[in-house]
């Protein structure tokens, strides 16, 4: 039985950001300078996993605008076009929320295959906006290199994730 009635209600808010603080933090670790020669670039999508993620097992959790916020906040981060990151990111929580039944309803092989589908999809969409902002053909090699890096880091990622979820959806303290 709850008798702080102040306490339940900062848990629920506390559990509401969850989602929310995953995003932010996905978003630092894209933008941290990690001191590898040429990493920048090949850098694992960090954000993409984690709005994927929480469209398929949380989608009320993270609002448009939330999404939107995260991939503004990547762009000024890692000075990227203007808007490409928000736009592939609510792109990616369309696509992720329309196939949640089939991804949640299977084994997680078939959600990291959904993932793999996705971030694949996702590079060539953003070598495809970096090369209209550029207004020049360029080398997709790297955006693939970071798709290949984003999908192999999923497991360990939703592994991270998943508690996480799971307490941010726990029911009230009575």
């Amino acid at each position: 039985m709850n008798s702080n009635p102040a306490l339940a209600r900062w848990l629920v808010a506390l559990r509401a950001l969850v989602p929310f603080g995953a995003l932010v933090a996905a978003v630092a670790l894209t933008g941290m300078p990690y001191g590898i020669p040429f990493f920048g670039p090949i850098t694992p999508f960090f954000a993409l996993i984690g709005v994927f993620y929480w469209s398929v097992h949380r989608p009320e959790s993270i609002p448009a605008i939330v999404i939107f916020a995260i991939g503004v906040l990547q762009d000024l981060i890692t000075g990227g076009p203007p808007g490409s990151v928000a736009l592939l990111l609510l792109l990616v929580h369309a696509i992720a929320v329309s196939q949640q039944r089939i991804l949640l309803g299977q084994s997680y092989l078939v959600e990291w295959a959904g993932f793999a589908l996705i971030a694949v999809g996702a590079a060539l969409v953003s070598w495809l906006l970096a090369c209209i902002y550029n207004t020049a053909l360029i080398v997709p090699w790297h955006f693939l290199v970071q798709a290949l890096l984003t999908v192999a880091l999923y497991p360990a990622a939703a592994a991270m994730l998943t508690p996480a979820a799971k307490w941010s959806r726990a029911p009230e303290p009575i």
